[in-house]
Formats: C-alpha cells, structure tokens, sequence
C-alpha cells in the first residue's frame, strides 16, 4: 500500500483497467494520457494495492491547501485500506482536508470510514450547435 512507481508505463499492469473504468464512470474529463502524462510529471500521484488505486492532487486555493482524489478505481472497501497512506501523504505535504467525488451508493458506505457528506453536484449537460 505505497505510491505505485511511475516511472514506466502501467500498460499491462492489471490495475489499469481498473483506471480506465474509473475514468470512464467520472464523466470522461480525463483520459488515461492525461493522467499518465499528469503522474510523469508530477501533478498527480498514485496510490495502490490489490483492490484498487486512488489517483491524487494536491490542490493549493487561496486560503487552504488539500489533497483532491481525483480517481478512486476497484473495490471501494479494498481501496478504503488506502486511506491511512493517503492521510499520511495529505499530512506531510501541508494538506488541511482531503475531498472526493463518488457515486450515490458511497453515501452508505463512507462515514464508517469517518468521511462526512459536504455537498451535492449538480450537471446539465450543454450540448453546442
């Protein structure tokens, strides 16, 4: 349960297609390249073990600083293992808080691991033309 090493391609590392759900599930905003390219270079990190991996980033806003996952891929109680590694990580790179988006069915499963519900997101679709 460490950072995953990125220094060489995760194609065919069996938790890529776990990432590429993920990313499918969340909208499409990004692609595999771009996270690959954003873990290259630093702008996300990586995070895994046998059930999954979260990719995140940290966020600098004006007044607070804090770790945003980005992508939470696999099985979410597998995954949840991640979390000490994560707040480990948070604390040591000055983050206040950490946040996520997920799906609906979170909602019963989260606060066992001591997150709280802080918002609801709204989308509408703009189609152009």
């Amino acid at each position: 349960m460490t950072q995953l090493e990125i220094s060489k391609p995760l194609e065919g590392h069996q938790i890529l297609s776990k990432i590429k759900k993920a990313l499918r599930l969340s909208q499409d905003t990004h692609s595999w390249e771009d996270i690959r390219r954003g873990l290259l270079e630093g702008q996300y990190q990586i995070f895994q073990n046998d059930d999954g991996a979260c990719i995140t980033e940290i966020v600098q806003a004006p007044q607070k600083r804090y770790l945003n996952i980005v992508i939470v891929a696999g099985r979410l109680p597998g995954v949840m293992k991640l979390q000490k590694v994560l707040e480990r990580h948070a604390r040591e790179q000055g983050c206040q808080f950490m946040v996520s988006h997920g799906r609906k069915g979170w909602r019963k499963v989260v606060p066992l691991y001591g997150w709280t519900e802080e918002a609801v997101i709204f989308k509408k679709d703009i189609h152009h033309g």
